[in-house]
């Protein structure tokens, strides 16, 4: 069975979901220190934007991974996949990964 990361058929149970959420949390952070530290001890001058941006896409990629996941999570709980909308909204966003962390699966 693979596993596939971009895209949103099937269904994903709340351990998978969680640990695929801190892994890509964990993900975006190494990325961030990681372009923060190299671009912003760069010999020939200040290229410490650079390592932001890097960074944001990063952050981005992985925003989308994590809405293809919710996707699944959602299915997986019975819940309608339309609620992923909802992962824009600033604030709810947090929310709505712990509710869909949460609710438990129906088969």
């Amino acid at each position: 069975m693979s596993i596939a990361f971009f895209s949103s058929e099937g269904r994903l149970g709340r351990a998978p979901f969680i640990v695929r959420c801190v892994l890509l949390a964990a993900l975006v952070l190494v990325v961030y220190a990681a372009s923060h530290t190299f671009f912003g001890h760069w010999h020939h001058g200040n290229h410490q934007p650079l390592g932001y941006f890097v960074a944001l896409v990063t952050a981005l990629l992985c925003c989308f991974v994590l809405l293809m996941q919710l996707v699944k999570r959602l299915k997986d709980a019975g819940k309608h996949p339309f609620l992923s909308i909802l992962l824009l909204v600033p604030g709810v966003n947090c929310l709505l990964v712990l509710y869909a962390a949460a609710l438990p699966s129906k088969r």
